[in-house]
């Protein structure tokens, strides 16, 4: 199993509508990515959140299926959005052993 991990900390002028906008459209990839098994975002709730107030969550059944994601035309728009309202963001990759 692969994994990728994102953690978010946005602009102040950010909206929760913008945030929203944003984690929804990433969640629709899941139906839409051959390999993808599960996307999940939601708030951090973590008493080390370091202000990253947002996580998403992305299982696939490859590395091959995770650059299939991150080049899906959807993601790349999603993606914009994302990098338009976060102040700074923390991605993970990792293969399960």
């Amino acid at each position: 199993m692969n994994i990728h991990i994102a953690l978010y900390r946005w602009k102040p002028s950010a909206t929760i509508e913008q945030i929203n906008k944003a984690l929804s459209d990433i969640e629709a990839l899941a139906e839409k990515v051959p390999g993808i098994v599960e996307i999940s975002t939601g708030v951090n709730t973590s008493n080390y959140s370091e202000g990253y107030t947002h996580v998403i969550l992305v299982r696939g059944d490859s590395q091959a299926a995770l650059e299939a994601y991150r080049a899906h035309p959807d993601h790349v728009i999603a993606a914009k959005l994302i990098d338009d309202i976060e102040d700074r963001g923390i991605g993970v990759d990792l293969e399960t052993i």
